[in-house]
């Protein structure tokens, strides 16, 4: 399981690190709060939409495993400009790598 970050959207309250929390039209969902990124079935598109299901905020039509795969992101009922969706680090921070590789430790 992974984390997902939004970042920089022009609808502020969407930014932030969504968990993922199971499936939803076999792929997976992420919630932050009162927010969820989810593959929506019938419109074919990632979506960044407040959890009641209004407004749908930002939506990608790019058809990805997961939302940070997603090139493309289209402003709906948010403010521009759209999100960066990236995912999250998980296990051992980047930074005790970084070192451990500078002291010879692979």
């Amino acid at each position: 399981m992974a984390n997902i970050i939004v970042s920089g959207a022009g609808s502020s309250e969407v930014n932030g690190t969504y968990v993922e929390s199971g499936t939803t039209n076999y792929k997976p969902f992420y919630v932050y709060g009162d927010y969820v990124i989810m593959w929506n079935g019938l419109e074919i598109a990632w979506v960044i939409l407040h959890s009641d299901g209004y407004p749908t905020y930002y939506y990608s039509s790019d058809d990805v495993a997961t939302p940070d795969l997603c090139t493309t992101w289209v402003v709906n009922k948010g403010e521009p400009p759209v999100p960066t969706v990236t995912k999250g680090v998980t296990g051992i921070p980047k930074h005790f790598l970084y070192y451990a590789r500078m002291r010879g430790n692979q």
